[in-house]
């Protein structure tokens, strides 16, 4: 048995820390009223087995690879009168006989919880993950259902048999200063520690960003928010700083009650320092924004989002990722239903130095989901993904067919 060193004690040690300070949080948002609160579980165990053309996303012809996947996981509810509180605890072993490397056991929390008064709302949201680095380093095509608007935040390399401690939490708080007119902040923190760790391309970080503004409703549909922010980028073990300031600007427009976007606009000034991979010194100015549509029906739902902004790499640095992801779910019968998604990211190093990670990136997805009675489904699927490094002459791609059986439980009858 190998043995922990201090340092990776201290990372997974941090790690729990954060997770730990998450769910008192999350707990403490939507407890006000709980002697009113009516708590329900919604479990789910899926089997898998699935087969993969390059399941490591490795240049050149890689052997076919056969996998078998179990699935726990629970949607637990909390509501009061006045919070709501959605915690998703979540479970995988992945078992490849001829793959040992990639065998894994995986540790997922999704959370989000609100608290309304007359004037004000409260919320956190936030994900905590121990998986491996492959399915950390690699955007999916669908969104967290939990929590759709957690960052990703990879680089694309992937050691095999290592894994990725990371933690998301984002605060929020605005409060009514009049029926037109309000104020808030907002927060977001991130940890990732990588075990192993390496001065090439996985190093440990923790990322802040802060955020105040002022919201103007300009009628009931449409709110106009107005603000600044603050970021601060660190890594651990080698050098490496960014500090960001900037303002940005938003509208939030609800069209219908099934439908609703919103656009926002930033500039944001970062000052680099570091030492990875070279040292560098520089002030740089970005313009970036966002388009977030999402659409809703008994029977359809879509969600699409367009974003260019400035995001923490386990690279060592800051980087420009442009980002392009679409979903949408069908509904054909009650029992029969299909799901489409894709996501496209393209990432480019705030300084030149960062170029040796800039990169492409390609996931598209498309499932079937049959339910044999209330509880137990069946769900077919094929995945495939695509990706390049700008200082690379290969790409790499992989195929992915897998089937699966499941229990659902039903969710919360009203």
């Amino acid at each position: 048995m190998s043995s922990w060193s201090r340092e990776q004690l201290d990372m997974r040690h941090r790690t729990v820390k954060v997770g730990g300070a998450i769910l008192l949080a999350t707990s403490g948002v939507g407890a006000t009223s709980a002697t009113a609160a009516e708590v329900y579980y919604q479990p789910m165990v899926t089997l898998s087995a699935e087969t993969n053309s390059n399941i490591d996303l490795d240049r050149g012809k890689q052997p076919q690879v056969q996998g078998y996947l179990a699935d726990v996981s629970t949607n637990i509810g909390i509501d009061t009168p006045d919070s709501t509180t959605t915690i998703r605890p979540r479970a995988v072993y992945r078992y490849y006989p001829k793959d040992p490397g990639d065998d894994r056991l995986e540790g997922y929390l999704d959370f989000i919880s609100s608290y309304r008064t007359q004037r004000s709302i409260t919320s956190i949201a936030g994900t905590v993950l121990h998986v491996d680095e492959f399915n950390a380093e690699f955007t999916t095509a669908t969104f967290n259902d939990v929590n759709p608007n957690q960052p990703p935040a990879d680089t694309g390399r992937t050691v095999v048999g290592a894994t990725r401690d990371s933690a998301v939490l984002s605060p929020k708080f605005v409060y009514s200063l009049s029926p037109t007119f309000g104020a808030g902040a907002s927060g977001q923190y991130q940890i990732v520690n990588y075990s192993p760790s390496d001065n090439t391309s996985h190093r440990n970080f923790d990322y802040y960003q802060a955020r105040a503004f002022l919201n103007w409703a300009a009628s009931q549909r449409s709110e106009w928010t107005l603000g600044g922010l603050g970021s601060k980028f660190e890594t651990r073990n080698v050098f490496s700083q960014a500090t960001g300031s900037g303002a940005f600007l938003g509208l939030n427009s609800n069209w219908t009650p099934l439908l609703t976007s919103n656009v926002e606009l930033f500039y944001q000034r970062t000052r680099v320092d570091t030492d990875i991979p070279t040292p560098s010194r520089a002030e740089v100015d970005r313009l970036g924004g966002s388009f977030d549509l999402s659409y809703k029906t008994g029977l359809d739902r879509f969600h699409f989002i367009a974003r260019r902004s400035v995001a923490p790499s386990g690279g060592g640095g800051v980087y420009t990722t442009n980002r392009v992801q679409f979903q949408y779910d069908r509904a054909f019968t009650a029992r029969f239903s299909m799901t489409g998604a894709v996501v496209g990211i393209r990432t480019h190093g705030l300084t030149p130095n960062l170029g040796g990670d800039d990169r492409k990136y390609a996931q598209t997805l498309i499932e079937a989901h049959w339910f044999l009675t209330s509880r137990l489904f069946l769900q077919s699927g094929y995945q495939y993904v695509w990706q390049k490094y700008q200082n690379d002459p290969e790409s790499a791609a992989n195929n992915r067919i897998y089937l699966q059986i499941g229990y659902q439980g039903l969710g919360q009858q009203r």
